[in-house]
């Protein structure tokens, strides 16, 4: 065992330890020597931890060596032994001399069969020969100890005189205890090996520091950080250290051309400050991992792409809705958004929920209408294993469960099934869901963010919206204007889209053609009109006409509305009652009241006259 060494102070010691380290079946290195020269063999012993010696090389090894030592003790039956055999010699006063390491630490006398015996413990191999003085007075005739004090013995001729000697007992007793720490030191140092390799492996520069604020430990990183930089490690004084790290916390340093992120803190043991640490990141790194997880949510379909800077605008309304939107942003409360089909709604909640604290957790969006009515339920909350015939073996999260800590958008609210409000209701108040066929509460940490185009106070008069709903998901609301309400905005965007698919701009197209496409209804709002943008720039010539123009959106009405366009009319009816079916008709096919004033060309107060 190359970690354990044996240092015997006599060849006496040395014979016994042979002879037991035998028995034991052990290899474990003996050597004879003692104090100095001892000290000095161990520590040229780097493979060596734990020593095994006695006396005062014992007390010299671990004071000038960092080693692991254990004593070998004396037992109580070679004592006794020794003091019998010099009162069969005729002792009257013995003097037992030896280490404080040996021996009890504190002088005293004790009595045996007529027999006085003093205990003179000594921590210096100079102090015995004082110890011998002053017991000379009163009369000594017998010594047992060490070595130095059975040598000194003679020189002041106590003819009697034993040394102490350390059995195999006591020997072995030394060696399994050598064995157990050699052991426990193996597995810790394992650990710490371990440990080592896995802080050197981490992307991050770790330095601890002491309360003089110097280094004491440090990962690879942390070793290279310091070695570039002077006042981290400490070689530019305290003060300066603590101005660098409270100018630099929570900041981007450069060190070595490399740019890393700084955050340092305490090490709080025992309720005191003891140590700081410092820990750095390197961004590169960082934008590599927000990278990572920004592309599993897209890969997904939780991710939001557009900003408010991917909003277009210059219309005074659009400025002032837009200031709400990122005020809004910033709370955690829900929001509705009305708006005609294509005003942008969705661009708006993404836009949001970029600007709002949740901006790196995840965006799920929901189109009410596009869900079937047998799997909404199972979409939204999600089931177990055996639900019902078909499902997952696993099981499956719902959409809500997935936007836990983010935004889930609810588009088309308007549309959901009435059973299925009930059961979202109870998710806004209680803020926890439970899987189909589960027993079990998940509780849910999300933002809410809804959308219609349907008047939802006529669906409540209707019976087909739950009022206490509307009053849940209408806290904050924020209503879209139509393209046409903002026709300020419409040669940008034109510009945008043409650009983006043609690299042409409304200069290239004649000021008719700009007159009409501004004076344009655009029904479809910001869709419509990017899908006319992308014909007219496939089809651009420098000769196109205000009537290619006017085919493209006729073309382009018949394919997105051909339904919309189309009214039944009973014959067999007066006048009165005909407006009337016509508008039921147009707020049937989801036109909003001005939609309907702006086709019949009549005003509010008489559509709300003829609707009574």
């Amino acid at each position: 065992m190359n970690s354990i060494l044996f240092i015997a102070p006599h060849e006496e010691i040395a014979s016994i330890a042979k002879k037991a380290l035998i028995e034991m079946n052990l290899s474990i290195p003996l050597i004879v020597a003692k104090n100095k020269i001892a000290v000095n063999i161990a520590k040229q012993s780097e493979s060596t931890s734990i020593i095994i010696s006695r006396g005062g090389t014992v007390r010299d090894l671990k004071k000038y060596t960092n080693k692991i030592i254990v004593d070998i003790g004396i037992s109580l039956t070679n004592i006794l032994k020794s003091i019998e055999k010099l009162h069969l010699a005729g002792c009257k006063n013995i003097a037992i001399i030896s280490n404080n390491n040996i021996i009890e630490p504190e002088s005293s006398i004790i009595n045996i069969h007529q027999t006085s015996v003093k205990i003179c413990p000594y921590s210096n191999d100079e102090d015995v020969s004082k110890i011998i003085e002053n017991l000379l007075p009163k009369n000594i005739d017998g010594i047992i100890g060490d070595i130095k004090p059975v040598e000194l013995a003679k020189k002041y001729n106590i003819k009697n005189s034993i040394y102490i000697e350390s059995d195999i007992i006591s020997i072995r007793k030394a060696i399994n205890e050598a064995l157990i720490l050699a052991n426990k030191h193996q597995k810790k140092q394992l650990r710490l090996q371990t440990l080592q390799s896995i802080i050197d492996n981490i992307n991050e520069g770790i330095i601890v520091y002491n309360l003089n604020k110097q280094p004491i430990f440090y990962n690879k990183l942390g070793k290279e950080i310091l070695n570039n930089n002077t006042v981290l490690a400490g070689k530019k004084g305290t003060a300066q250290l603590n101005n660098y790290l409270t100018m630099y916390k929570g900041k981007i340093l450069d060190i070595n051309n490399e740019k890393l992120l700084l955050d340092v803190i305490s090490l709080d043991i025992n309720n005191e400050l003891n140590n700081q640490i410092l820990i750095f990141q390197k961004v590169n790194l960082i934008e590599k991992t927000a990278r990572k997880i920004q592309v599993a949510l897209y890969q997904k379909g939780l991710y939001a792409k557009k900003t408010f800077n991917d909003i277009l605008y210059k219309s005074p309304k659009m400025e002032k809705l837009l200031t709400t939107a990122k005020q809004f942003a910033q709370s955690n409360s829900n929001i509705l958004i009305y708006g005609e089909t294509g005003t942008g709604k969705e661009g708006l909640a993404q836009s949001i929920h970029n600007a709002s604290q949740r901006h790196d957790k995840p965006f799920v969006s929901v189109n009410c209408a596009s869900l079937p009515p047998t799997l909404i339920e199972s979409e939204l909350f999600g089931y177990v294993e055996g639900a019902f015939t078909g499902a997952r073996k696993s099981g499956k999260k719902g959409l809500f469960e997935m936007a836990h800590t983010g935004t889930i958008f609810l588009d088309e609210i308007g549309d959901l099934p009435i059973d299925i409000q009930s059961r979202l209701l109870r998710v806004l108040q209680e803020r926890e869901i439970m899987r189909i066929g589960d027993d079990k509460i998940l509780p849910i940490d999300i933002r809410l963010i809804c959308a219609t185009n349907k008047n939802l106070k006529q669906l409540i008069h209707e019976g087909k919206f739950r009022q206490d709903l509307y009053y849940r998901i209408n806290v904050l609301r924020i209503t879209l204007p139509p393209l046409r309400e903002r026709t300020e905005d419409i040669s940008l965007l034109l510009d945008y889209y043409l650009n983006k698919y043609g690299q042409i701009s409304t200069k290239n197209l004649a000021t008719e053609i700009n007159r009409y496409l501004l004076n344009y209804p655009w029904n479809g709002n910001i869709r419509e009109l990017k899908n006319v943008a992308e014909v007219l720039a496939f089809i651009y010539k420098n000769d196109i006409s205000l009537d290619d123009v006017k085919h493209i959106l006729d073309d382009v009405n018949d394919i997105s509305s051909s339904n919309t366009s189309m009214l039944t009319l009973p014959i067999n009816n007066n006048l009165k009652n005909m407006e009337k079916t016509i508008i039921q008709q147009l707020i049937d096919k989801n036109y909003s009241n001005d939609e309907i004033c702006h086709l019949l060309g009549i005003s509010k107060v008489t559509l709300w006259r003829k609707t009574k």
